[in-house]
């Protein structure tokens, strides 16, 4: 019952529009032009239903076509009682009161002509500007939004490499002072001192010019002094020889610890290497948080996963080079890393929008990612919204132009 009521047609124009049309004309309540407008307006009703059927939206539509409809033939009545009528009524003769009565004819034909011809082309126009516009609006901010998205992932990223390059050039620094000028019999004093002001550094070694163990100093082990263990033709060794330093890959003592082997060698008295624990870097991992999903890992530079927010997928270092983001990093140089953008794979299997930065020591990539759905989410929501918003206003200007094109009727004077 209630559905049968809500799309009853009416049987009068609103009252508003009465009122409005009564006050312009200065009319009674009885006033027969009232009746033909009302009249008309419930024939606007029905053609419109006929058309775009009897469901809530359609019912709208045809109830703003009937407004719409109204409202012109109004001004049409007013012009007609306002501007023709009363000159009608100052003609002398009959003559002049027929050539008064064409004249009103003629301009209320050029006055539809004109809405034919000029309003509704117009009214197009406008709304079809207003759709490029609006379309031209959704994709800047659509555009706007990625944009801002990767550079807030590109600065975690840019930041949590550069947190790992200050630790990894500081435990540099630590291991170079603590050999540098001190002598044989104190050194072993010394690296202990080293290690209980940096935790990270588990064991240190002291290897001759010639490549042979003289000290070795842990936290896990019993020291030994003059072992004499070959370390020759160890990369670590000679590597720290040719260039003052060395990083070397990670490896794991343990399922859950991380570690690298740092070598600084020692002007003219051989090579100090030490074993670091790089597990803070999973814990900088860990905190990375970038909207409601977004995650961080680390790539070593042969594509082995080192650091994610799950230490048991990192346990088994699992080769991740064959994911997109990661080959284009790696294969790109250090100085020209290729910017952030959507790759519709990732660790979790999703589309993901992903940022990245270097670690140059360690030849380490750092990556942020965050999920596309959680990205375009709210965009989505407001550029539905958006699109319903122009596809009522371009359905609101057609049926304008429509009911405007329509021929109206208007009273004729009697003759006189």
């Amino acid at each position: 019952m209630a559905t049968t009521l809500r799309h009853r047609a009416p049987d009068r124009a609103p009252r508003g529009l009465e009122r409005l049309a009564r006050l312009c004309l200065r009319a009674e309540p009885k006033d027969t032009r009232l009746g033909d407008l009302s009249e008309l307006y419930v024939r606007t009703h029905e053609r419109a239903t006929r058309h775009l059927g009897t469901a809530p939206g359609a019912t709208a539509m045809s109830r703003l076509a009937a407004d719409l409809h109204y409202v012109g033939a109004s001004a049409n009545v007013v012009m007609f009682a306002r501007v023709i009528e009363p000159v009608s009524r100052l003609a002398a003769h009959g003559a002049l009161a027929f050539i008064v009565t064409d004249l009103g004819e003629r301009t209320m034909a050029t006055v539809k002509m004109s809405v034919r011809k000029l309003v509704l082309p117009a009214l197009l126009l406008v709304g079809s500007a207003f759709l490029i516009h609006g379309a031209l609006n959704v994709w800047y901010t659509w555009r706007q939004t990625e944009a801002l998205m990767i550079d807030v992932q590109r600065q975690k990223a840019d930041a949590l490499a550069a947190q790992i390059e200050q630790f990894v050039v500081a435990t540099q620094s630590q291991i170079s002072w603590s050999t540098a000028g001190v002598p044989a019999e104190q050194q072993r004093i010394e690296w202990l001192r080293l290690m209980r002001n940096a935790p990270a550094i588990t064991e240190l070694t002291h290897i001759g010019a010639d490549g042979k163990e003289s000290l070795f100093v842990s936290r896990l082990a019993m020291d030994k002094v003059g072992r004499g263990t070959d370390f020759a033709n160890d990369v670590r060794f000679t590597e720290a020889m040719k260039r003052q330093s060395y990083v070397g890959p990670v490896y794991f003592r343990k399922p859950a610890e991380p570690y690298v082997s740092i070598a600084v060698a020692r002007a003219g008295s051989g090579v100090a290497l030490a074993e670091v624990n790089v597990k803070k870097a999973w814990e900088m991992v860990a905190a990375i948080k970038v909207g409601e999903t977004g995650y961080a890992y680390i790539v070593d530079g042969k594509g082995r996963l080192i650091a994610d927010r799950d230490p048991a997928l990192v346990a088994s270092q699992p080769d991740v080079s064959n994911l997109p983001q990661v080959r284009a990093a790696l294969a790109a140089p250090a100085e020209r890393q290729p910017e952030g953008r959507t790759f519709d794979t990732s660790l979790s299997g999703a589309s993901v929008l992903s940022a990245h930065a270097a670690v140059p020591s360690l030849g380490w990539q750092v990556f942020v990612e965050r999920p596309v759905a959680e990205v375009w989410g709210p965009l989505w929501s407001a550029a539905l919204r958006g699109i319903l918003l122009l596809v009522l206003g371009v359905a609101a200007v057609l049926l304008a132009g429509a009911a405007a094109a329509r021929r109206v009727t208007v009273p004729r004077p009697a003759q006189i």
